[in-house]
Protein backbone atom coordinates (compact mmCIF):
# COMPACT_ATOMS: atom_id res chain seq x y z
CA UNK A 1 0.00 0.00 0.00
CA UNK A 2 1.81 3.01 -1.95
CA UNK A 3 -0.98 5.77 -1.02
CA UNK A 4 -2.34 4.98 -4.55
CA UNK A 5 -5.92 4.06 -3.29
CA UNK A 6 -8.20 6.90 -2.93
CA UNK A 7 -11.43 7.46 -1.08
CA UNK A 8 -14.81 7.04 -2.88
CA UNK A 9 -16.17 9.81 -1.03
CA UNK A 10 -13.88 12.75 -1.27
CA UNK A 11 -11.71 11.07 -3.41
CA UNK A 12 -8.22 11.91 -2.08
CA UNK A 13 -5.58 8.81 -1.87
CA UNK A 14 -5.37 7.55 1.48
CA UNK A 15 -2.59 8.23 3.59
CA UNK A 16 -0.28 5.65 3.69
CA UNK A 17 0.94 6.43 6.51
CA UNK A 18 -2.46 6.88 8.63
CA UNK A 19 -5.36 4.89 9.13
CA UNK A 20 -8.67 5.15 11.14
CA UNK A 21 -11.25 3.72 12.32
CA UNK A 22 -14.86 4.31 14.36
CA UNK A 23 -17.18 2.35 16.13
CA UNK A 24 -19.67 -0.14 13.96
CA UNK A 25 -22.40 -0.21 16.31
CA UNK A 26 -21.88 3.23 18.23
CA UNK A 27 -23.82 3.62 21.13
CA UNK A 28 -24.05 7.44 20.96
CA UNK A 29 -22.77 9.22 17.68
CA UNK A 30 -22.07 13.26 18.24
CA UNK A 31 -21.11 15.30 15.26
CA UNK A 32 -17.77 14.85 13.37
CA UNK A 33 -15.62 17.92 12.26
CA UNK A 34 -13.89 15.93 9.65
CA UNK A 35 -17.29 14.89 8.20
CA UNK A 36 -19.48 17.73 8.71
CA UNK A 37 -16.58 19.44 7.11
CA UNK A 38 -16.56 17.63 3.62
CA UNK A 39 -20.84 17.01 3.64
CA UNK A 40 -21.52 20.47 4.25
CA UNK A 41 -23.61 19.94 7.13
CA UNK A 42 -23.83 18.41 10.21
CA UNK A 43 -22.88 14.64 10.19
CA UNK A 44 -23.48 12.14 12.89
CA UNK A 45 -20.62 9.61 13.81
CA UNK A 46 -19.03 7.05 17.24
CA UNK A 47 -16.05 7.25 18.22
CA UNK A 48 -13.23 7.49 16.07
CA UNK A 49 -9.43 6.21 16.62
CA UNK A 50 -6.48 7.02 14.21
CA UNK A 51 -3.00 5.63 14.30
CA UNK A 52 0.37 7.24 12.53
CA UNK A 53 2.38 4.66 11.44
CA UNK A 54 5.84 4.59 10.36
CA UNK A 55 6.31 0.63 9.06
CA UNK A 56 4.76 -0.43 5.76
CA UNK A 57 1.03 -0.19 6.78
CA UNK A 58 0.05 -3.69 4.92
CA UNK A 59 2.66 -4.92 7.53
CA UNK A 60 0.17 -3.65 10.55
CA UNK A 61 -2.67 -3.09 9.65
CA UNK A 62 -4.34 -5.98 11.25
CA UNK A 63 -2.67 -5.24 14.29
CA UNK A 64 -4.02 -1.32 14.11
CA UNK A 65 -7.71 -2.91 13.99
CA UNK A 66 -7.22 -5.05 16.99
CA UNK A 67 -5.94 -2.04 18.85
CA UNK A 68 -9.24 0.17 17.66
CA UNK A 69 -11.15 -2.45 19.12
CA UNK A 70 -9.77 -2.31 22.51
CA UNK A 71 -9.78 1.64 22.04
CA UNK A 72 -13.46 1.62 20.83
CA UNK A 73 -14.64 -1.11 23.12
CA UNK A 74 -16.18 -3.34 20.07
CA UNK A 75 -16.09 -4.14 16.17
CA UNK A 76 -14.41 -1.05 14.53
CA UNK A 77 -14.70 -0.15 10.89
CA UNK A 78 -11.79 1.39 9.04
CA UNK A 79 -12.95 4.90 7.64
CA UNK A 80 -11.03 7.26 5.32
CA UNK A 81 -8.56 9.50 7.62
CA UNK A 82 -9.07 12.70 5.89
CA UNK A 83 -13.31 12.61 5.43
CA UNK A 84 -14.27 10.15 7.69
CA UNK A 85 -16.27 8.05 5.16
CA UNK A 86 -16.93 4.58 6.06
CA UNK A 87 -14.23 2.29 3.74
CA UNK A 88 -15.42 -1.26 2.17
CA UNK A 89 -13.67 -4.16 3.41
CA UNK A 90 -10.36 -4.63 1.86
CA UNK A 91 -10.66 -1.39 0.31
CA UNK A 92 -7.04 -0.23 0.27
CA UNK A 93 -5.92 -3.81 -1.07
CA UNK A 94 -8.05 -2.35 -4.48
CA UNK A 95 -7.70 0.21 -6.64
CA UNK A 96 -10.94 2.51 -7.59
CA UNK A 97 -11.40 5.56 -10.40
CA UNK A 98 -13.06 7.97 -8.89
CA UNK A 99 -15.93 10.01 -11.10
CA UNK A 100 -17.64 13.38 -10.83
CA UNK A 101 -21.12 14.13 -12.51
CA UNK A 102 -22.36 17.14 -13.10
CA UNK A 103 -24.23 19.37 -16.09
CA UNK A 104 -26.85 21.53 -16.09
CA UNK A 105 -30.68 21.26 -14.81
CA UNK A 106 -32.12 18.93 -17.31
CA UNK A 107 -29.05 17.87 -18.97
CA UNK A 108 -29.82 14.18 -18.73
CA UNK A 109 -27.37 13.13 -16.44
CA UNK A 110 -29.72 10.66 -14.48
CA UNK A 111 -30.79 9.04 -17.59
CA UNK A 112 -27.41 8.99 -18.64
CA UNK A 113 -26.07 7.95 -15.35
CA UNK A 114 -28.45 4.90 -15.32
CA UNK A 115 -27.89 3.53 -18.42
CA UNK A 116 -23.82 3.89 -18.13
CA UNK A 117 -24.05 1.14 -15.44
CA UNK A 118 -26.25 -1.35 -16.95
CA UNK A 119 -24.15 -0.78 -20.09
CA UNK A 120 -21.03 -1.58 -18.20
CA UNK A 121 -22.70 -4.68 -16.81
CA UNK A 122 -23.04 -5.71 -20.14
CA UNK A 123 -19.61 -4.95 -21.67
CA UNK A 124 -17.86 -6.13 -18.20
CA UNK A 125 -19.92 -9.97 -18.70
CA UNK A 126 -18.93 -9.85 -22.31
CA UNK A 127 -15.91 -10.08 -21.00
CA UNK A 128 -16.08 -12.44 -18.37
CA UNK A 129 -16.32 -9.66 -15.28
CA UNK A 130 -19.28 -9.02 -13.42
CA UNK A 131 -20.31 -5.32 -12.18
CA UNK A 132 -21.57 -5.85 -8.46
CA UNK A 133 -22.22 -2.78 -5.65
CA UNK A 134 -19.49 -2.49 -3.46
CA UNK A 135 -21.79 -1.30 -0.31
CA UNK A 136 -24.96 -1.66 0.47
CA UNK A 137 -26.03 2.14 0.46
CA UNK A 138 -25.17 2.16 -3.15
CA UNK A 139 -27.43 -1.17 -4.04
CA UNK A 140 -30.30 0.53 -2.00
CA UNK A 141 -29.35 4.27 -3.41
CA UNK A 142 -29.24 3.10 -7.67
CA UNK A 143 -32.66 0.32 -7.50
CA UNK A 144 -34.61 3.21 -5.45
CA UNK A 145 -33.19 6.66 -7.76
CA UNK A 146 -32.58 4.94 -11.15
CA UNK A 147 -33.38 1.66 -11.75
CA UNK A 148 -36.82 1.23 -10.59
CA UNK A 149 -38.12 4.73 -12.03
CA UNK A 150 -36.27 4.20 -14.90
CA UNK A 151 -36.20 0.28 -15.66
CA UNK A 152 -39.28 -0.84 -13.88
CA UNK A 153 -41.82 2.03 -14.14
CA UNK A 154 -40.20 3.29 -17.72
CA UNK A 155 -40.35 6.73 -16.34
CA UNK A 156 -38.18 9.86 -16.87
CA UNK A 157 -36.08 10.12 -13.50
CA UNK A 158 -36.65 13.74 -11.78
CA UNK A 159 -33.81 16.19 -11.71
CA UNK A 160 -30.63 15.33 -8.79
CA UNK A 161 -31.79 16.44 -5.59
CA UNK A 162 -30.22 19.44 -4.65
CA UNK A 163 -27.83 18.26 -1.58
CA UNK A 164 -29.57 21.29 0.51
CA UNK A 165 -32.93 19.02 0.52
CA UNK A 166 -32.16 16.53 3.09
CA UNK A 167 -31.74 13.48 0.55
CA UNK A 168 -28.55 11.48 1.93
CA UNK A 169 -27.82 9.81 -0.98
CA UNK A 170 -26.50 12.89 -2.68
CA UNK A 171 -24.01 12.64 -0.56
CA UNK A 172 -22.30 9.58 -0.99
CA UNK A 173 -20.73 8.15 -3.98
CA UNK A 174 -22.46 4.85 -5.99
CA UNK A 175 -19.50 2.23 -5.42
CA UNK A 176 -19.33 -0.76 -8.07
CA UNK A 177 -16.97 -3.68 -8.14
CA UNK A 178 -15.91 -4.33 -11.56
CA UNK A 179 -13.98 -7.27 -10.81
CA UNK A 180 -9.95 -8.31 -10.45
CA UNK A 181 -8.12 -6.86 -13.21
CA UNK A 182 -4.05 -8.15 -12.98
CA UNK A 183 -4.58 -9.16 -9.35
CA UNK A 184 -6.26 -6.28 -8.00
CA UNK A 185 -9.92 -5.48 -7.11
CA UNK A 186 -10.89 -2.94 -9.06
CA UNK A 187 -13.74 -0.35 -8.24
CA UNK A 188 -15.58 2.38 -9.77
CA UNK A 189 -16.94 5.35 -7.50
CA UNK A 190 -19.51 7.56 -8.93
CA UNK A 191 -20.43 11.19 -7.54
CA UNK A 192 -23.77 12.83 -8.50
CA UNK A 193 -24.03 16.40 -8.74
CA UNK A 194 -27.37 18.07 -8.92
CA UNK A 195 -27.61 20.92 -11.85
CA UNK A 196 -29.33 23.08 -8.91
CA UNK A 197 -26.01 22.96 -6.66
CA UNK A 198 -23.92 24.13 -9.59
CA UNK A 199 -25.91 26.99 -10.24
CA UNK A 200 -26.12 28.00 -6.66
CA UNK A 201 -22.71 27.82 -5.50
CA UNK A 202 -23.37 25.27 -2.83
CA UNK A 203 -20.23 23.20 -3.95
CA UNK A 204 -18.00 25.55 -2.27
CA UNK A 205 -15.23 24.93 -0.26
CA UNK A 206 -14.24 20.99 0.63
CA UNK A 207 -17.55 19.57 -0.33
CA UNK A 208 -17.03 20.64 -3.32
CA UNK A 209 -13.54 19.56 -3.20
CA UNK A 210 -13.78 16.06 -4.73
CA UNK A 211 -13.87 17.30 -8.11
CA UNK A 212 -10.22 18.72 -8.30
CA UNK A 213 -9.32 14.99 -7.04
CA UNK A 214 -11.53 12.92 -9.84
CA UNK A 215 -9.72 10.72 -12.33
CA UNK A 216 -12.39 11.99 -14.69
CA UNK A 217 -15.19 14.61 -14.71
CA UNK A 218 -18.41 14.08 -17.32
CA UNK A 219 -19.89 17.19 -18.10
CA UNK A 220 -23.78 16.90 -19.68
CA UNK A 221 -25.33 19.73 -21.47
CA UNK A 222 -28.04 19.30 -23.48
CA UNK A 223 -27.49 21.22 -26.82
CA UNK A 224 -30.59 22.49 -26.90
CA UNK A 225 -29.91 24.18 -24.14
CA UNK A 226 -27.52 26.55 -25.43
CA UNK A 227 -29.37 29.78 -26.94
CA UNK A 228 -27.04 30.01 -30.33
CA UNK A 229 -27.38 26.38 -31.27
CA UNK A 230 -31.36 26.82 -30.66
CA UNK A 231 -31.21 29.47 -33.08
CA UNK A 232 -29.22 27.84 -35.02
CA UNK A 233 -31.45 24.64 -35.56
CA UNK A 234 -34.80 26.77 -35.17
CA UNK A 235 -35.53 26.75 -38.68
CA UNK A 236 -35.64 22.87 -39.05
CA UNK A 237 -36.94 21.79 -35.65
CA UNK A 238 -39.36 22.54 -33.20
CA UNK A 239 -38.82 22.45 -29.48
CA UNK A 240 -39.63 22.92 -25.69
CA UNK A 241 -38.78 26.08 -24.97
CA UNK A 242 -39.24 25.36 -21.26
CA UNK A 243 -35.51 24.18 -20.87
CA UNK A 244 -33.41 23.06 -17.88
CA UNK A 245 -30.37 25.31 -16.79
CA UNK A 246 -27.68 27.16 -18.62
CA UNK A 247 -24.85 25.15 -18.84
CA UNK A 248 -22.33 27.32 -19.69
CA UNK A 249 -23.17 28.44 -16.36
CA UNK A 250 -22.66 25.26 -15.10
CA UNK A 251 -19.42 24.45 -16.63
CA UNK A 252 -17.68 27.69 -15.59
CA UNK A 253 -18.77 26.31 -11.83
CA UNK A 254 -17.30 22.81 -13.03
CA UNK A 255 -14.03 24.27 -14.06
CA UNK A 256 -13.42 26.73 -11.13
CA UNK A 257 -14.41 23.68 -8.39
CA UNK A 258 -11.33 21.21 -10.57
CA UNK A 259 -8.97 24.37 -10.25
CA UNK A 260 -5.54 22.95 -9.96
CA UNK A 261 -6.60 19.21 -10.29
CA UNK A 262 -6.03 17.22 -13.17
CA UNK A 263 -8.62 15.00 -14.12
CA UNK A 264 -9.64 13.90 -17.74
CA UNK A 265 -12.83 16.15 -18.76
CA UNK A 266 -15.30 14.43 -20.68
CA UNK A 267 -17.61 16.93 -22.54
CA UNK A 268 -20.61 14.95 -23.23
CA UNK A 269 -23.13 16.16 -25.89
CA UNK A 270 -26.50 14.34 -24.70
CA UNK A 271 -29.27 13.28 -26.44
CA UNK A 272 -27.80 13.00 -29.63
CA UNK A 273 -30.23 11.46 -31.11
CA UNK A 274 -31.79 14.38 -31.52
CA UNK A 275 -29.22 15.77 -33.77
CA UNK A 276 -29.78 12.50 -35.58
CA UNK A 277 -33.31 13.56 -36.34
CA UNK A 278 -32.46 16.98 -37.46
CA UNK A 279 -30.04 15.39 -40.04
CA UNK A 280 -33.05 12.95 -41.77
CA UNK A 281 -34.54 15.72 -42.72
CA UNK A 282 -33.67 15.96 -46.07
CA UNK A 283 -35.07 19.47 -46.63
CA UNK A 284 -32.50 21.04 -43.78
CA UNK A 285 -28.95 22.10 -44.35
CA UNK A 286 -27.87 19.85 -41.47
CA UNK A 287 -29.08 16.67 -43.89
CA UNK A 288 -25.42 16.16 -45.15
CA UNK A 289 -23.66 16.67 -41.96
CA UNK A 290 -25.70 14.28 -39.64
CA UNK A 291 -26.52 11.82 -42.19
CA UNK A 292 -22.64 10.88 -43.11
CA UNK A 293 -23.14 7.24 -42.60
CA UNK A 294 -19.23 7.18 -41.95
CA UNK A 295 -18.76 9.82 -39.62
CA UNK A 296 -18.25 8.62 -35.95
CA UNK A 297 -21.21 10.26 -34.61
CA UNK A 298 -23.29 8.56 -36.70
CA UNK A 299 -22.55 5.39 -35.54
CA UNK A 300 -21.61 3.38 -32.46
CA UNK A 301 -19.14 0.52 -31.77
CA UNK A 302 -21.28 -0.47 -28.79
CA UNK A 303 -20.33 -3.26 -26.46
CA UNK A 304 -18.56 -4.90 -29.80
CA UNK A 305 -15.56 -3.40 -28.75
CA UNK A 306 -13.33 -4.48 -25.43
CA UNK A 307 -11.42 -1.45 -25.59
CA UNK A 308 -11.43 1.98 -26.06
CA UNK A 309 -10.60 2.43 -29.37
CA UNK A 310 -8.38 5.42 -29.41
CA UNK A 311 -8.73 6.19 -33.24
CA UNK A 312 -12.00 6.24 -32.92
CA UNK A 313 -12.48 8.58 -30.05
CA UNK A 314 -9.87 11.31 -31.68
CA UNK A 315 -12.26 11.15 -34.76
CA UNK A 316 -15.46 11.49 -32.81
CA UNK A 317 -13.41 14.21 -30.64
CA UNK A 318 -12.75 16.52 -33.76
CA UNK A 319 -15.81 15.67 -35.34
CA UNK A 320 -18.20 16.57 -32.22
CA UNK A 321 -15.45 19.61 -31.52
CA UNK A 322 -16.84 20.68 -35.29
CA UNK A 323 -19.81 20.42 -35.20
CA UNK A 324 -19.97 22.87 -31.98
CA UNK A 325 -17.92 25.33 -34.17
CA UNK A 326 -20.88 25.09 -36.54
CA UNK A 327 -23.92 25.34 -34.71
CA UNK A 328 -21.69 28.46 -33.10
CA UNK A 329 -21.56 26.98 -29.59
CA UNK A 330 -20.47 29.75 -26.91
CA UNK A 331 -16.34 29.42 -26.46
CA UNK A 332 -16.32 27.91 -22.73
CA UNK A 333 -18.06 24.73 -24.53
CA UNK A 334 -15.52 24.63 -27.01
CA UNK A 335 -12.49 25.63 -25.22
CA UNK A 336 -11.92 23.89 -21.64
CA UNK A 337 -9.87 26.54 -20.73
CA UNK A 338 -10.34 27.93 -16.75
CA UNK A 339 -11.95 31.23 -16.33
CA UNK A 340 -9.71 31.95 -13.63
CA UNK A 341 -6.19 30.81 -14.16
CA UNK A 342 -6.32 30.41 -18.17
CA UNK A 343 -5.20 26.77 -17.65
CA UNK A 344 -6.62 24.25 -20.65
CA UNK A 345 -7.68 20.81 -19.24
CA UNK A 346 -7.22 17.47 -20.99
CA UNK A 347 -10.45 16.94 -22.47
CA UNK A 348 -11.96 15.48 -24.89
CA UNK A 349 -15.46 15.54 -26.37
CA UNK A 350 -18.25 13.01 -27.00
CA UNK A 351 -21.79 12.03 -28.39
CA UNK A 352 -24.47 9.99 -26.12
CA UNK A 353 -28.45 9.32 -26.20
CA UNK A 354 -29.09 7.15 -23.11
CA UNK A 355 -32.40 6.61 -24.93
CA UNK A 356 -32.44 6.58 -28.71
CA UNK A 357 -35.30 8.42 -29.20
CA UNK A 358 -35.96 11.91 -29.16
CA UNK A 359 -35.98 13.73 -25.80
CA UNK A 360 -38.62 15.96 -27.33
CA UNK A 361 -41.03 12.96 -26.94
CA UNK A 362 -42.08 13.00 -23.45
CA UNK A 363 -42.77 8.77 -24.40
CA UNK A 364 -40.48 6.05 -24.53
CA UNK A 365 -40.14 4.27 -27.66
CA UNK A 366 -42.50 0.99 -26.73
CA UNK A 367 -39.77 -1.07 -28.50
CA UNK A 368 -37.72 -0.28 -25.99
CA UNK A 369 -34.00 1.82 -25.34
CA UNK A 370 -31.43 2.52 -27.66
CA UNK A 371 -28.00 3.61 -25.77
CA UNK A 372 -25.53 5.32 -28.48
CA UNK A 373 -22.11 5.40 -27.38
CA UNK A 374 -22.68 5.59 -23.55
CA UNK A 375 -19.93 4.36 -22.75
CA UNK A 376 -17.66 5.45 -24.36
CA UNK A 377 -16.80 8.31 -21.59
CA UNK A 378 -15.90 6.14 -19.15
CA UNK A 379 -13.48 3.53 -21.38
CA UNK A 380 -11.90 6.93 -21.95
CA UNK A 381 -11.02 7.67 -18.26
CA UNK A 382 -10.25 3.94 -18.14
CA UNK A 383 -7.88 3.82 -20.90
CA UNK A 384 -6.39 7.49 -19.42
CA UNK A 385 -5.31 5.68 -16.27
CA UNK A 386 -3.52 2.28 -18.18
CA UNK A 387 -7.43 0.47 -16.82
CA UNK A 388 -8.87 -0.31 -20.43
Amino acid sequence: MNGSTKCPRCFRFLPADRVAFTEANPHQRTVDTAASEFLGHEALMGKTETYHVTAPLEQGLAGLESQARQALGGDVHEICPICHYQLPPAWRLSSATCLAMAGARASGKSVYLAVMVKQLARALERQGFELGDATNETAEHYKRNYETPFYQRRGLLESTASSDSGESYQHHPLIFSMGIWNGVKQYIAIRDVAGEDLSAGNLKGLPGSFFSAADGVFFLFDPFQVREIRDALRDDVEFDEQLGGDPRKALTTVLRLIGDGSPSVAVVVSKFDALHAVGRVKANRWHPIMSNAGAAFCRDPGLLTEQYNEEDGQLLHHEVQSLLQKLEAPPALRTMINPDTGRRYDHRYFAVSALGDSPLNPHFNPMGFAPFRCLDPLRWVLFRRGRS
